[in-house]
């Protein structure tokens, strides 16, 4: 499980490029425009092509194209402060490079790509702490023009090259390495695999990326590989000590067991006390004993006696209905199960037809749509997001579209997997405060919410209620037709007016094609969009409800099919901060 921490530390920086000429920019499926760029936010670029502007949103980009928009960005903040920028490093080694504003005894407020954000000096090294101490006796005086006198302390060049990490030294799995563009670009991230000519990583948020190798450097490739050799040799020993571990000799536990303190040694015979939790191929869970959050530990790292023990814990945690353990809610995090499938979910529904869990950040839920007619077939997976966003107009010349960010929760609800009904309240980051409602029933969900921004507030925040609706083929772009086929079947999607004739549109065809067909129809505001077909066996069918709704559909740069994805988005078009119970958001799960 990727941890994640209530600091804000980014998977790239780049400061540095010129504006004024044509750059190659690649969506999601590879496909190539060349175009000027015009300006960007934290969610769309603009760009423009033969004197036309053209809004594509961020995550239509490629991963590197996206890095491109980002530097971009950041290039006209630099230009427009500046100011000297520093690098600022956790103690998991994590750098951002921002810019100081000022610091107190306990945290330090930085500037980064043109937004505040406050580090705990508990989560940073010794060496950034330093730094943050030495420059907060003058916050808004310029850098010194000589470097100061301590080389730890001394903040490097904000134009620095960032080399790539070098295939041919120490690799770590575990890492986050740095990936280099074909342009040059840097990527920070961790390898998950390599297969055919598509490298899969995962950033620092979490968020799985996928870069096609004609969009990598030599360097990024060769890296590519050596991590791959490196995690086949991992799934390799992981197999060969998983048919080892099936042969073991192992005491007799009881269910009780499970629940106990065990002691436990390392190779090094170093000795933990640690309840157990779970184990897989590769690693052990155990909540240490004293601490509430659990970690996880490989195999390896035990001695043979303790792995013996934990092999017959994991056989026993097999065999019972164990009830999962719970890690309490703390600050911007609800409570939320340590183990078992719903790890780090806070409200789990399971039903026949789908399964539906809110996460423990209280503003996402995840369905899982089985298919009744193919139950070995892995179930579709969507998002649903409440979304608190706000026009930061901090500066004049360039507005951005930004989140208010969730600080604290008011009562919040326990982790629990027999609660049909689940309201989630608290304050966001402007002082503003939230509530959250959803209801989960055998017949799907239905969402609601409200918000209110304190008093004076110049840069009000709207509500939404967002949808991700994934794509189903992996590394389509690559694919024939007839491949394709294998998976999309006669799916479809149908979007149904408020009144009118519903439209549908099969995977099978462009959207361009289907949108041809329609010319000259009218087509009033949206009610509903459906799923169906062989990919999905159910349907799952998004809904208005009320009049006065703003409900709409968006396809990113490059999406040429409907297999490929889209997203909705739902929000009170008459009373931006409150989407009422009366007219709230469904999804519908029917046969």
């Amino acid at each position: 499980m990727i941890s994640r921490l209530h600091i804000l530390f980014l998977f790239l920086l780049l400061w540095s490029t010129a504006n004024g000429k044509l750059y190659t920019w690649t969506d999601v499926n590879g496909q190539k425009i060349e175009a000027d760029f015009v300006r960007a936010d934290q969610n769309s670029i603009t760009i423009s092509m033969e004197g036309q502007e053209l809004v594509l949103p961020l995550d239509s980009l490629s991963a590197f194209s996206k890095a491109l928009a980002i530097k971009l960005r950041s290039q006209s903040v630099v230009n427009d402060t500046k100011k000297q920028t520093y690098d600022w490093q956790d103690t998991q080694g994590r750098i951002i490079r921002a810019e100081f504003i000022g610091s107190t005894s306990s945290t330090v407020k930085v500037l980064w790509n043109g937004q505040p954000f406050e580090l705990p000096l508990g989560n940073l090294t010794q060496e950034s702490r330093n730094l943050a101490r030495k420059l907060g006796g003058a916050p808004n005086t310029p850098p010194p023009a000589t470097p100061p006198p301590v080389a730890q302390s001394q903040p490097k060049s904000s134009t620095a090259k960032t080399e790539g990490t070098d295939p041919n030294g120490p690799l770590d799995l575990s890492a986050e390495h740095v990936w280099i563009s074909k342009e040059g670009r840097p990527l920070r991230a961790k390898f998950i695999g390599l297969e055919s000519n598509e490298l899969l990583l995962i950033t620092g948020f979490g968020q799985e990326v996928e870069v096609h190798t004609d969009n990598l450097s030599d360097q990024a490739i060769s890296l590519g590989k050596k991590l791959k050799e490196l995690n086949d040799q991992k799934k390799k020993k992981a197999k060969a000590f998983a048919l080892s571990r099936s042969k073991m000799k192992v005491p007799k536990v009881t269910a009780n067991d499970l629940d106990k303190v065990q002691d436990l040694t390392n190779t090094e015979g170093v000795s933990i006390s640690a309840t157990f939790l779970e184990a897989d191929d590769y690693l052990v869970t155990l909540f240490l004993k004293g601490r509430s959050n659990p970690i996880e530990l490989p195999w390896e790292k035990f001695s043979s006696q303790s792995q013996v023990l934990l092999e017959a814990l994991r056989r026993k945690s097999l065999t019972v209905n164990r009830t999962p353990s719970i890690s309490p809610a703390k600050g911007s995090r609800l409570a939320s199960f340590a183990n078992g499938p719903f790890k780090g979910y806070n409200t789990v529904f399971q039903s026949e037809r789908f399964d539906a869990a809110l996460s423990w950040t209280g503003s996402s839920v995840k369905i899982w749509l089985k298919n009744s007619k193919d139950p070995s077939k892995p179930p579709k997976t969507f998002g649903i997001g409440f979304g608190t966003r706000y026009t930061d107009k901090s500066n004049p010349e360039k507005h951005r579209r930004r989140s208010r960010k969730i600080t604290g929760f008011e009562n919040p609800p326990e982790a629990s997997m027999k609660r049909e009904k689940t309201t989630v309240s608290g304050s966001l980051n402007n002082g503003g405060t939230f509530q959250y409602d959803i209801q989960i029933n055998d017949k799907g969900l239905t969402l609601w919410s409200k918000m209110s921004d304190p008093s004076g507030e110049k840069e009000p925040t709207n509500i939404s209620i967002n949808t991700s609706i994934p794509g189903i083929v992996p590394d389509s772009k690559n694919k024939s037709m007839k491949e394709v086929m294998t998976y999309i079947g006669d799916g479809s999607l149908v979007l149904k007016p408020a009144s009118g004739k519903s439209r549908i549109f099969p995977y099978k065809e462009k959207w361009i094609t289907t949108n041809a067909k329609y010319k000259g129809q009218k087509f009033g505001a949206m009610d509903s969009a459906t799923l169906m077909g062989f990919p999905y066996g159910n349907r799952i069918s998004f809904m208005a409800t009320g009049s006065g709704m703003s409900f709409g559909k968006d396809v990113a740069y490059g999406r040429v099919f409907p297999f490929q994805g889209l997203s909705l988005t739902y929000r009170n078009g008459s009373s931006p901060k409150l989407i009422p119970q009366n007219r709230a958001f469904k999804v519908l799960i029917l046969p």
